[in-house]
């Protein structure tokens, strides 16, 4: 699955970190040339901000509260 979104601020990184530590399935963010692991702080701070971003993971995991933790965390940044 597929969730697209984007950093605005440094804080925004930090939160998308606590979401991804909470699941015990790979979740990554993608951008156009790397791809980082969500719940490593350090990668996450090497992708951009105010550019579209991608956070994905496997189809066959339990993501519906990921996916909802996503939605309010796309929707705070707007």
């Amino acid at each position: 699955m597929i969730i697209p979104f984007q950093f605005k601020e440094k804080d925004d990184v930090v939160k998308l970190n606590k979401i991804a530590t909470n699941y015990s399935f790979d979740i990554w963010i993608h951008n156009d040339d790397q791809m980082v692991d969500a719940k490593t702080i350090l990668a996450l701070y090497t992708l951009p901000f105010n550019k579209e971003l991608k956070l994905v993971f496997d189809n066959d995991v339990n993501s519906r509260l990921l996916v909802e933790e996503m939605r309010l965390f796309v929707k705070r940044r707007k």
